[in-house]
């Protein structure tokens, strides 16, 4: 994994090359990690393969057929796409091998798009993308250009290991810096996402600032979140951990939220779809081994965390930078 990846992204946003460059130079030539060589040998160990055959429409992302493989070196690709472990968003099938991610991400997605807007050619922003599930179901709604921001290094290696496959150049390309580091010359995006962030965030506002600096005038924000099931403007701070998570700093009623977005300046505030998170959206896999939700929950009362807290419920929230 090297700066390459990045040419067909300046070359369609040539601005862009003088600020991310010495940054993204910087961390693919000393990555702060020690499995970095690890990945990244996963990686080249998977450049030999080319397919012209994908889809990013379905539940499952699909690089590639089985056709395209014979049975022992499938065994053998399958083996390398494992030390990439763990897999947490997905499902993807990669020339025939299912990779069963912790995540079943279809869920999520299926719940968020009945409240967009058409997404044909649109410049979107998906700020925690992960490996970049997410990313590619955008391109496979008719975005144009997507940019995903993640400093997880793993994830890197797991989405350029998918898409260096693919024949054709795809305008879709990871950032593995973190959102604080974007610099606010990468913007005028119509659409921007955060899943699963907020709650990870010292200072929730402050994110929400960033996302508006971000976004376009008349763009999209779409926020999906763990929040406290009340109809009170009030907030859970977690004293030590949440569902096992210790970076967990505060989980918001809908109508903090809602606040928070209203302070920040967005417009058309708008609260959609209130669904707790059930072990069979998110739970552990051979691909995703560790623990998982069900290892937080309380095994006596699975509508509360094992800290006592009450159990995940997520919401999807969409704002509008005025224009």
């Amino acid at each position: 994994m090297n700066v390459r990846h990045y040419e067909h992204l300046y070359a369609s946003n040539p601005d862009w090359q003088p600020v991310l460059e010495p940054l993204l130079e910087k961390i693919l030539t000393k990555p702060n990690h020690g499995h970095f060589p690890k990945w990244n040998n996963a990686y080249e160990s998977l450049a030999h393969l080319k397919t012209s055959c994908f889809d990013f429409s379905n539940p499952t992302v699909h690089i590639g057929i089985p056709e395209e493989l014979d049975t022992s070196e499938s065994d053998k690709i399958k083996q390398i796409l494992h030390t990439l472990h763990p897999w947490r968003k997905g499902p993807f099938q990669y020339f025939g091998i299912d990779i069963d991610s912790e995540w079943q991400c279809h869920m999520k997605w299926s719940r968020i798009t009945p409240h967009l807007g058409s997404l044909e050619n649109k410049k979107i922003l998906d700020v925690g993308c992960g490996n970049g599930y997410f990313m590619l179901r955008m391109l496979g709604a008719g975005a144009n250009t997507v940019i995903g921001v993640d400093p997880t290094l793993v994830f890197l290696a797991q989405f350029y290991s998918l898409i260096q496959s693919l024949r054709s150049p795809i305008n879709a390309h990871l950032l593995p810096v973190a959102f604080e580091e974007l610099s606010e010359q990468i913007n005028d995006f119509d659409y921007i996402f955060s899943m699963g962030v907020l709650y990870h965030r010292r200072d929730p506002l402050e994110h929400l600032q960033r996302l508006f600096k971000h976004a376009k005038a008349g763009g999209t924000i779409i926020l999906e979140t763990i929040i406290l099931d009340s109809d009170d403007t009030k907030e859970l701070i977690p004293e030590d951990r949440y569902a096992g998570m210790r970076n967990v700093w505060s989980i918001p009623s809908p109508g903090l939220v809602c606040d928070w977005l209203e302070r920040c300046g967005y417009s058309n505030i708008q609260v959609h779809n209130m669904n707790k998170t059930t072990v069979d959206e998110q739970r552990a896999t051979a691909w995703m081994n560790n623990y998982s939700l069900i290892n937080f929950l309380d095994k006596n009362n699975l509508n509360k965390t094992i800290e006592g807290y009450p159990a995940p419920v997520r919401a999807i929230f969409s704002a509008t930078r005025p224009v």
